[in-house]
């Protein structure tokens, strides 16, 4: 929709008076926030009677009005509810709009339970077998293709994530977040927009704004709320926060005042629709609080259009802005990296490179080193997975020469170009290290290397397995399976560990210059 659309803005606060009236050459610059608009489409339960169908048209409508666009994620089920009811009309309201994947069932068994007990490959290809179908019914059924793949509920894993990298598409409501900002960051190869921070004790981001859903009926309750939005954003904007994920609406909750979940697949199983209303069925608003909803939804979307902070985008856009990657790392950006992982003697996180391409990198200038006789200006990039299982953290080897080393380096390397991850761990029983021994021998090997010296003996000592986050990262897709959804006897030795190890992959989608304040992003040219 063009940004013409958009009416001036409708109100000001005392903070914009003060820098509409400072001379030109004194006004402070800020960037605006781009902020992405979601609603999660999901109730499979309710009987067309119920209105949730006009709901979705209702909500579209109005952000058609106020010309703004949103993104509906869609549960494939529900889409295709739509057209075997023969709404047309709501289809139609959707295609105005942005539509992704919101899982392809809310059946079970569900995205933790159909990973459960799998290895990581047979679990991401699992996961794609069901997503990709439902791709196909959002292309059918709205005829887009899908912009984007999401977590319903807490039906989510780490091999979701690879599975979105695979299909081109961005996660949204993901676990993994990295510093500084912990808004949009990678993870799995796959470009997330996180709802969730690891340094939060479990809390949402500052980067995502909470649901709205229950102050809508209210004005009062959605007044404190827009206050509350308000200072987000004014904190956001003071942290150097670019980029919010902004969720405005489940459209049952329109109507319905409690969710559909629990009356039709709880404990995961699948309740027959012959039994459905047995155990009770959502409490509804009244039609009043309903109407008084969609007037203060109404408000909300005017306020996101005419907020000079905020720059709402699509997720296309978003794609096109933050979604790429630099094809090399430079000899100084690598020689930095290495310097700080000597220092901690432990994998760390980076403001642009993930640790496992960081590894990767060192292997290249090493064994680039070892070939020419030269430290390189620039190494390639390489697209790398962690590991599928864990590595040692005290290691059986000790020391060893500099052409082990090497070997060390090569053989990585050659497992990394045969099966697209990193190895665990490296040498014959007694004698083995971890790869996190691996990266921390090289880290420590570079700038000798670099300045002229020469390397003889190689000392592995005791080195965590994981990067800074990945117990919390873990811990989290482990509570996926504590709430009332899930199958209680799930077996989640799996989802704990996958999500740890591929915390080598995780790095922010979005760097801060410290030279100028500015924004970095990376790019790829392919």
């Amino acid at each position: 929709m063009p940004h013409a659309c958009r009416s001036p803005m409708s109100r000001s606060t005392p903070g914009r008076e003060r820098k509409l009236t400072m001379p030109p050459s004194t006004q402070p610059q800020f960037r605006k926030i781009d902020v992405v608009l979601l609603f999660d489409v999901e109730d499979v339960f309710s009987p067309p009677e119920v209105g949730n169908d006009d709901s979705i048209k209702e909500l579209a409508d109005i952000l058609t009005e106020e010309g703004v666009i949103g993104t509906f994620l869609f549960i494939g089920d529900r889409a295709l509810h739509l057209r075997e009811r023969g709404r047309s009309d709501v289809i139609a309201a959707i295609t105005r709009h942005e539509v992704g994947l919101h899982t392809r069932s809310a059946l079970h068994p569900c995205a933790p339970e159909y990973v459960a007990g799998r290895s990581w490959d047979n679990g991401v290809a699992e996961t794609l077998r069901r997503e990709r179908d439902g791709i196909a019914i959002i292309q059918e059924v709205f005829g887009q293709p899908a912009c984007a793949l999401s977590s319903h509920n807490v039906f989510t894993s780490p091999q979701a994530h690879r599975a979105a990298a695979l299909l081109g598409l961005p996660y949204i409501y993901a676990y993994p977040a990295a510093p500084p900002l912990f808004s949009l960051s990678w993870y799995a190869g796959a470009l997330c927009l996180p709802s969730w921070n690891p340094e939060r004790g479990g809390r949402q981001t500052p980067a995502y704004a909470p649901e709205f859903d229950d102050a809508y009926p209210d004005t009062p309750s959605f007044d404190a709320r827009l206050v509350q939005l308000e200072r987000q954003v004014e904190e956001l904007i003071t942290a150097g926060q670019p980029f919010m994920t902004m969720f405005l609406y489940h459209p049952q909750r329109l109507r319905l005042i409690e969710f559909i979940d629990h009356f039709w697949a709880p404990n995961g199983v699948n309740i027959p629709p012959e039994r459905w209303g047995q155990q009770g069925q959502p409490r509804r608003y009244t039609a009043e609080q309903t109407a008084t909803a969609c007037a203060n939804f109404r408000r909300l979307v005017r306020w996101i259009r005419d907020d000079g902070r905020l720059n709402p985008i699509t997720m296309r856009e978003l794609v096109a802005r933050y979604g790429h990657q630099p094809v090399c790392m430079t000899s100084d950006e690598v020689l930095a990296a290495a310097r700080e992982v000597a220092r901690a003697r432990a994998p760390q996180l980076h403001a642009r490179f993930s640790p496992a391409e960081l590894l990767l990198g060192m292997i290249e200038a090493v064994l680039i080193f070892e070939r020419n006789g030269v430290f390189p200006p620039q190494v390639p990039r390489h697209e790398v997975l962690g590991p599928i299982e864990n590595p040692i953290i005290e290691p059986e080897l000790r020391r060893c020469t500099w052409s082990h080393l090497v070997a060390l380096a090569e053989k990585t390397r050659s497992h990394v170009h045969n099966t697209g991850g990193l190895p665990a761990n490296l040498g014959p029983m007694f004698e083995r290290i971890g790869i996190n021994h691996l990266y921390v021998a090289l880290a420590e090997s570079l700038p000798l290397l670099a300045s002229g010296q020469l390397v003889d003996e190689i000392t592995f000592r005791r080195t965590p397995r994981y990067p800074p986050h990945a117990e919390e990262i873990g811990r989290r897709f482990l509570e996926v399976c504590e709430g009332e959804l899930v199958d209680p006897g799930l077996n989640t030795d799996a989802l704990y560990r996958h999500g740890k190890l591929q915390t080598w992959t995780l790095k922010p989608a979005i760097g801060v210059d410290p030279t100028d304040g500015g924004f970095t992003v990376q790019r790829l040219s392919v």
